[in-house]
Parts: structure tokens; C-alpha cells; sequence
């Protein structure tokens, strides 16, 4: 027996609740029989009374030397370096790196010279009241059409809006514009589609003719409970007003703003999609991308952008949960939810201390499906709290180094790539740019996204982010839209037979790092 990869050894002495330093790890893949010197180890340590949770080179060395006083000592070889995959064409502002080799010398963490600053500003943790009854689902439904009106009556073109309730009052054929919630949405048999269109105090329908090429494929993109703008002529006579419709208004993001900047030379690398206890969690691509965080991997550019990571975000499916998806059970390398969490905090237990962790949920995660949800409960992952750690919601609001980040792990694509033709679920981010210009996370009511009736709709983008950072479809894109980075961190898990049911192809290891200073995404691959 000889070489093993470092995550292997690593998980051979964490599945015996031991942990290898460093030095440790780094004696064991020195030698030509890594892996039967990895059990002796192992062996000895099993036998040895109260033996300790961190086993050090020093131990390693005198096991070792124990066994071999007659044989001698065992020559050593140098490390296997990663082979480097293709990369990615770079753009403008996304620059593609190889996987990282091991660094010749360990660089300065210089991320690790000043302080955090991360301030949560909305997260619905410690904040559901909902009772669930109807009276909830209305209010919330209330607030998501104040809310996205407000932000709709601010566009120029839709500031003289009048209330559906006047319509009865126009001529024929007048102009006007209305702003509604979609309450329903058809196809007619002579090709036409109608919205039903409702504010708080009356109805309409909106025609759509289907000889208007550009207004039938804006008409497509509408979906049932959002809000939209109507602009239209009004058709007279009609027990109920009726629109002819000239355009859709959608709330979107303002064209230009200026960008945040964080004071600090800091940086976040985005990850999602885990799936800590999947045999098809690729833990070796992931303890190599620890290890570059940790600044032991990589040429001298790469290792000087991994000292200056300063935030590690997570957007969800940390773990990959129990029953979620059918025959999972025969993917499982952990059938444990509170096991799974125990091996998910050992693994990110490795990154540098000075890098805070920002962790939100997932539908694999141990939370309620229905959004927003909750941060992950302290009582089934324990070992997360304990970590540099700041637990959140699904979606969060969160503010790190004065940059703002939106951070959503994304089961509405499911609803959207399903209802809106041209998404589809190999590429990530178009699906990302429908929800910033809808302005509304989960628009789709009674789809697969499940969705608590709060005192408000934490759904809603009211506030316009600095970075949107989803993860769920298990590919990875980037690009800017309107000053926002929009970016799908893809995963670190294999195909799945659920996967290969959608036809996904994920993109495992593949981590974008933002500087928050200069806004420039950096993109490295690890697999």
C-alpha cells in the first residue's frame, strides 16, 4: 500500500475521532508507505490509554520509530501534485485559475491583520410568528404588493399610475397605467394571453394579442403572484375593466449605481452545496481548496489572494441531508443528520481561524423547506456554532466590510426554470437576473418552494444588494448585472442519481473570490 490522497488521511483519523495537525499530515505523505503507516498509526493510537483528539508529527514519529528500531526508517517521496483541468475563458472582471500546486513556502495571512465586519441586517432567525392560518397568508401577500408598488411607482414610467378601482372612469381606448398582482395567468384558444391583474381595492384583465411578437415574449416571463406594471389602452363597456396591453413593467434594478467598496484589502470566496455525507461529496477537491485557504497550496499570485480571504460564505446544503430526494438512501456515506453536521464542523474546522464563516441553509439542511428559513438549529449542529461562524437564514441580508450581500441558496430556480421558457438548469445565473428584476426571490406561490406567511415577505429585494450569492443548481456562473455581482458558486458534489434524472452537470470545485476592495472576482479551480 502507498500514497493517499490528503483528504483520505485526513478522514481516516476523523472517522476515529482523531485529528491530524499539520505536521502530522505532512510526516505521513512524506512516506512511500503512507497509507499501512497511516493504520499503524491508527492501531497504536486505538490501543494507547486516554489518547488524544490532535495527533502531532512528534506522536507520529515515535509510534513509528517504535515499530521500525529493527527495519529502519522508511525513505521518503515528495508529494503528488495535482494535475491542473482546463479552465475557463476569463471575462473583464472574472479572471480563471488553474488548481493551485503546494507551495514551496507557506505565505503571510495578511487577511489575519484586521478585523472582521460583519453586521446581519435582515434574517428571519428568531423572528417567525407566523401562525400559519389564512389571515397570515393574506397579510403577507398585502405587504409583498405595498412593498413592490413602492418600487415600481419610483420607476419614471410608472409614477402617474392610478388605481385599478378608476379604470371605470377612463374613455375608450385611453391610455393609462396600473400596477398589480398577477393573480392568474391564460392562454385563450385563439393564441391570446390574458393576466388577471388585482391591487387592494380591484381587478382587471390584461389582454396580450398574440400578433405582438415582443409583448407575447415579455408576456411569457410573467409569472402567477408577482407584480408587475401594466401599461395598456382601456377597453369601455365591459362589465369588468379590460386593458389592451402596450407593455410590462417589471420592478428591476436601477440601471446605474455607484459600487460599495470595501476599506480593507479583504476578500470573500463563495461556496454552496456541500453535501457533507454524499458519497459523492468531493472531499479531496474540498480539502484542497482548504489547504490553499490555509496558504500551503498555489504559485505566489494565488497564494497572495488566499491571504487576503477574510469571509468564507456558504449558500446552503452544507449537508446532504436524510430523505430528500428518492433512493438517496443508496448515495448516503452518512446516514446521520447530527453525524453529518459533526463531520461537516471537523472539515471546516481546518480553515484559518481568521477567516469568518458565513453559513445559510438549504433544502438538504436540517430546517423547515418552507422560506425564509431559519440558520441551521445549534442543537443538530453544534460543532458549526463553535467554529468562527456567523449562522443565518435563507435567504440573509448580510454586510461584510461594508460590502452587501444577498445571500439565497435558490429553490425557486426549480419554479422559474419550470414556468419561464429559456431558463434552463445549466446555466445559473440568467435564472438569478429574473429574480433581481422581479425584485421577489420565490414570485411563484404553490410550486415547489414552500412559503412561510410571515408578518412580512423577507422575500422581497427591497433593499438593491452589492453581491448575489445563490448556490442549488450545482453550476457555477458569474457576471455583473447593473453593479450587482451575480454569482452561482456550483458545488462540491459529483452527479447524483437525482441529478442525472434532470440532466444537471454539475461543476464541482470551481470557487470564485471577490475582492471586496476592487470588485474583481478572481476564479480558481480546485477539481
Amino acid at each position: 500500500m502507498g500514497f493517499m490522497d490528503d483528504a483520505s488521511l485526513v478522514r481516516r483519523f476523523m472517522d476515529a475521532d482523531m485529528q491530524l495537525t499539520l505536521d502530522a499530515l505532512d510526516a505521513l505523505r512524506k512516506r512511500e508507505d503512507t497509507e499501512s503507516a497511516a493504520e499503524r498509526v491508527l492501531v497504536s493510537l486505538r490501543e494507547m490509554g486516554g489518547r488524544p483528539f490532535l495527533i502531532t508529527a512528534d506522536l507520529i514519529t515515535k509510534i513509528l520509530k517504535e515499530e521500525n528500531i529493527e527495519t529502519g526508517p522508511t525513505p521518503s517521496v515528495p508529494p503528488i501534485r495535482p494535475s491542473a483541468p482546463e479552465v475557463e475563458a476569463p471575462t473583464e472582471r472574472e479572471i480563471a485559475e488553474k488548481a493551485p500546486e503546494f507551495a514551496r513556502t507557506k505565505v503571510k495571512l495578511r487577511a489575519s491583520e484586521f478585523e472582521p465586519r460583519v453586521e446581519v441586517f435582515k434574517d428571519i432567525t428568531g423572528r417567525s410568528y407566523t401562525e400559519g392560518k389564512l389571515k397570515d397568508f393574506v397579510n403577507v401577500f398585502r405587504d409583498r404588493y405595498e412593498r413592490l408598488s413602492r418600487i415600481l411607482r419610483k420607476r419614471v414610467d410608472l409614477h402617474d399610475a392610478v388605481p385599478i378601482s378608476s379604470l371605470k372612469n377612463f374613455e375608450g381606448r385611453e391610455l393609462v397605467k396600473v400596477i398589480g398582482m398577477v393573480s392568474e395567468k391564460r392562454e385563450t384558444s385563439g393564441g391570446h394571453v390574458v393576466l388577471e391583474i388585482e391591487d387592494l381595492n380591484g381587478r382587471a384583465s390584461a389582454w396580450v394579442f398574440k400578433g405582438q411578437r415582443k409583448l407575447m415574449q415579455k408576456s411569457a416571463e410573467v409569472v402567477v403572484d408577482e407584480v408587475v406594471g401594466i401599461v395598456g389602452n382601456v377597453r369601455s363597456g365591459d362589465r369588468a375593466p379590460r386593458l389592451f396591453v402596450r407593455d410590462i413593467i417589471w420592478p428591476d434594478l436601477p440601471i446605474t449605481r455607484e459600487l460599495s467598496r470595501a476599506e480593507d484589502p479583504a476578500c470573500a470566496a463563495l461556496i454552496s452545496d456541500l453535501h457533507i455525507g454524499s458519497e459523492m461529496f468531493l472531499e479531496d477537491v474540498f480539502m484542497k481548496f482548504v489547504n490553499w485557504l490555509r496558504g500551503e497550496t498555489g504559485n505566489a499570485q494565488q497564494q497572495e489572494l488566499a491571504s487576503g480571504v477574510k469571509y468564507l460564505v456558504v449558500a446552503g446544503d452544507i449537508v446532504d441531508g436524510i430523505g430528500v430526494y428518492p433512493q438517496q438512501e443508496e448515495e448516503l456515506l452518512i446516514n446521520d443528520i447530527t453525524k453529518q453536521y459533526d463531520a461537516a464542523a471537523k472539515l471546516l474546522a481546518q480553515v484559518p481561524e481568521h477567516i469568518t464563516i458565513i453559513i445559510a441553509p438549504g433544502n438538504h439542511d436540517a430546517v423547515r423547506p418552507s422560506e425564509p428559513q431559519p440558520a441551521i438549529p445549534k442543537d443538530i449542529a453544534g460543532g458549526l456554532y463553535d467554529l468562527n461562524s456567523v449562522m443565518v437564514g435563507n435567504p440573509a441580508w448580510v454586510s461584510l466590510h461594508g460590502v452587501n450581500f444577498l445571500i439565497y441558496h435558490g429553490r425557486s430556480f426549480d419554479d422559474l426554470i419550470a414556468t419561464i421558457p429559456g431558463l434552463n438548469r445549466q446555466k445559473s445565473t440568467p435564472s438569478m437576473i429574473k429574480l433581481l428584476r422581479k425584485r421577489h426571490l420565490a414570485p411563484v406561490y404553490g410550486g415547489r418552494t414552500a412559503i412561510s406567511p410571515e408578518q412580512q415577505d423577507y422575500l422581497v429585494i427591497e433593499k438593491v444588494p452589492d453581491v448575489f450569492h445563490c448556490g442549488h443548481m450545482h453550476v457555477y456562473g458569474y457576471e455583473r448585472y447593473r453593479n450587482v455581482e451575480v454569482v452561482n458558486s456550483g458545488t462540491f458534489q459529483e452527479t447524483t442519481i437525482f441529478m442525472r434524472r434532470l440532466g444537471v452537470k454539475p461543476t464541482p470545485g470551481i470557487v470564485p473570490v471577490l475582492d471586496l476592495q476592487t470588485r474583481q472576482a478572481r476564479v480558481i479551480h480546485f477539481a
